[in-house]
């Protein structure tokens, strides 16, 4: 266990090109790794593999995600556009709101406030040491007594001629969001699509759920999304496959799962296809114990309303 004498000596012993804000320790070094993907559309991809994505319209630009917060977002950004920033977390999970405290005001979707009630400072400093090899402590308070977190209490919102909505992509957590943006074709999801679909991380919902939502993007116009976790486009048509992945689950057998980084999560793997991306469902273990979900897939197929 750290001790607070540990940590002050640490805090002590700051290198020139580190710097203390808002209770975090940056690296004043531009580390982050910057992606375009689209005509002012960028993913940015910090030391710890964590990606955020940055739309820049008209008037504004949009922060989706801040990452792990061991590097210096809010410069790398300066760096990019000088635009007034709106800044979103798709969800709660310590690797989407690291860098929440370099800026003024970030939104979080109000169901996924529990989360933050769930980590302390000594874990989430473990956690960042482990994924990128650093001995410094870059958290000085813990995230439920961030002052820069305001609840998500809009569903729209416009850069400049170019007009956002914030879509509910429940499953992965109970209170996971994507910004639609029509205009450029592209959905930007946080982990709620991520190819390999995990539902064994803190506040996570059903496998049900997240065939719920998957079907319900197949409405939306966009033939691109990112995820925060990716540095390239996938298609539209990815999606599909996971919900197909869902549906052959049924009665499949799943294999134990212990994600290899923090936070270390187990849980239990179902391997459907390989192709240009590999797709999975990761269950935890009280859903894999009951079958209710699979079995209303089966009633879905069996009503053909799944879409072929």
């Amino acid at each position: 266990m750290e001790s607070d004498t540990e940590q002050k000596r640490c805090l002590q012993n700051i290198p020139s090109v580190w710097t203390v804000l808002n209770g975090a320790v940056l690296s004043l070094e531009l580390m982050i790794a910057i992606t375009k993907v689209l005509e002012n559309v960028y993913v940015l991809k910090d030391r710890a593999g964590c990606c955020a994505n940055l739309v820049v319209g008209k008037e504004k630009a949009l922060l989706f995600d801040t990452g792990s917060g061991i590097d210096n977002l809010r410069e790398t950004l300066e760096s990019i556009t000088e635009l007034p920033l709106l800044v979103l977390n798709s969800h709660g999970h310590f690797d989407h709101i690291g860098g929440n405290c370099q800026f003024e005001r970030v939104y979080l979707p109000k169901q996924d406030f529990s989360i933050l009630e769930s980590y302390d400072t000594e874990t989430l400093n473990r956690w960042l040491r482990e994924l990128t090899r650093d001995s410094l402590w870059p958290f000085l308070a813990s995230p439920r007594e961030w002052k820069c977190i305001r609840p998500l209490e809009f569903d729209s919102f416009d850069l400049g001629q170019m007009a956002c909505r914030i879509i509910p992509l429940k499953g992965h957590t109970a209170g996971s969001v994507g910004i639609w943006i029509p205009s450029l074709k592209l959905l930007l999801s946080g982990d709620a699509l991520t190819p390999v679909m995990c539902l064994n991380f803190q506040n996570h919902l059903s496998a049900k759920i997240q065939y719920e939502t998957l079907k319900q993007i197949q409405n939306l116009e966009f033939d691109w999304y990112l995820t925060s976790h990716h540095e390239t486009l996938f298609e539209k048509s990815l999606t599909k496959r996971m919900m197909k992945c869902i549906e052959n689950s049924a009665g499949k057998k799943f294999q134990f799962y212990q994600y290899p980084q923090p936070p270390y999560a187990k849980g239990w793997i179902y391997l459907d296809s390989l192709g240009e991306e590999p797709v999975a469902l990761i269950l935890s273990e009280e859903e894999k114990r009951t079958a209710q979900t699979m079995n209303v897939l089966d009633k879905e197929r069996t009503d053909g309303n799944t879409e072929q």
